[in-house]
């Protein structure tokens, strides 16, 4: 390929490779990955964009995904080394798949790696970011402790270009000494939801007793950061006043944690008020969100969110934290609600919004007109464009 950058009628179109910085394989197929997302949004603009993933097989190998009519991206899997969360892929095999490519986007402060392509790559690199500490993310902070003495080292490296997934990733990077950081956030992928599915048989059972019961939704891990026993709590208390309620917890968690909460289910006679889904494909999760009320997500620390953007699209109402997806894609009361844990505040919201359709309405708009890739992505290529532009003016 040609590395020049190009203009097609005074826009830049751009040769884009994001290296996921990760040392865990993922199942595209099922999982909402982002920089395929992403990756797709750019090339129906007209660029390029390829994406590097990690494998554990035991050769790398390369897969076309299709987006347009002789469109495509490519997904070069590599395998790498593991350390502390971080992966190592083989630099001289990585820096000859970079030769072809403009810009290239990695992730994550705390991936080690970074240091070494800013420092060898003869390349503009952006670091897309989204963690940042809390009290809940003690393990993140010691593992950012690395980072934390090779940036101290290599001083001039705090000049690097960051996005940030969230304000509050913006502010964990700027008490860092970074300057040169935008927020843009995450975006969703609609393209999943327009894939025809057959019907889940439980939520064809749930959509017949729709017109009986309000439907409260959960989807994530089942585990105490993100409070699913505080759910049951609530379930509980809003069945005091209201017993056509139901909770519908989507996910999978550490045995310990579920057994404490099916006990606390037995104990308060719940058994008929909560359904439990232990896995759901990602084209049937559609139909959850369509006969959902409210979609909680009462967590203690979130990246961003994948669930919240979803929820949001779908038109429902949601109820969380303040966290980093929630920060960047809620106003408060207008478009969705985020409170502290305390019982008594989620039961009233829930209670006064089972059936607002405003604040879901409103939810909706949002991400149709900011948060899918393809608004978002104009987001990345002005970043993009500036930092080529910069690297091209500093050499």
């Amino acid at each position: 390929m040609d590395k020049k950058v190009k203009k097609i009628k005074g826009r830049m179109i751009m040769k884009v490779l994001i290296v996921r910085l990760f040392p865990d394989e993922i199942n595209i197929n099922n999982y909402n990955v982002q920089e395929i997302g992403l990756a797709k949004a750019l090339v129906k603009k007209g660029n390029v964009c390829d994406i590097v993933l990690y494998t554990n097989k035991e050769q790398d190998y390369e897969q076309k995904i299709e987006v347009d009519k002789n469109k495509y991206i490519t997904i070069y899997w590599m395998r790498g080394k593991k350390f502390l969360g971080n992966a190592f892929f083989d630099y001289k095999k990585l820096k000859k798949i970079t030769l072809q490519y403009d810009i290239i986007q990695s992730g994550g402060y705390d991936q080690i790696y970074n240091i070494k392509l800013l420092r060898k790559l003869d390349k503009p690199i952006i670091i897309y970011h989204g963690n940042y500490y809390s009290k809940y993310s003690k393990g993140y902070k010691k593992k950012c402790l690395i980072s934390d003495l090779v940036y101290k080292m290599f001083r001039k490296y705090k000049k690097a270009a960051f996005i940030s997934k969230s304000n509050i990733s913006t502010d964990f990077l700027k008490r860092k000494g970074f300057k040169n950081v935008t927020t843009i956030g995450v975006g969703l992928d609609i393209d999943r939801f327009k894939v025809d599915s057959e019907k889940n048989q439980l939520v064809e059972r749930l959509t017949e007793e729709k017109e009986d019961f309000k439907y409260l939704l959960y989807i994530g891990k089942i585990e105490e950061r993100r409070n699913t026993l505080f759910l049951l709590q609530l379930l509980n208390n809003l069945l005091k006043t209201n017993p056509k309620i139901k909770l519908i917890l989507v996910g999978k968690g550490k045995q310990e944690y579920k057994d404490l909460c099916k006990g606390y289910v037995k104990e308060n006679n719940l058994e008929k008020n909560v359904i439990w889904i232990d896995n759901i494909s990602q084209n049937q999760i559609s139909q959850l969100y369509n006969i959902a009320n409210i979609f909680l997500l009462p967590t203690q620390h979130e990246i961003f969110g994948m669930v919240l953007l979803e929820a949001m699209y779908f038109g429902l109402p949601v109820l969380t934290t303040m966290n980093g997806g929630s920060s960047v894609l809620i106003e408060n009361g207008k478009d969705g609600f985020i409170e502290d844990l305390d019982i008594d505040k989620w039961t009233n919201v829930i209670n006064e919004n089972l059936e607002n359709k405003i604040i879901g309405s409103n939810a909706r708009r949002k991400i149709i007109e900011n948060f899918t890739w393809d608004k978002l992505s104009d987001k990345f290529i002005e970043v993009y464009q500036k930092e080529i532009e910069q690297f091209k003016g500093g050499k």
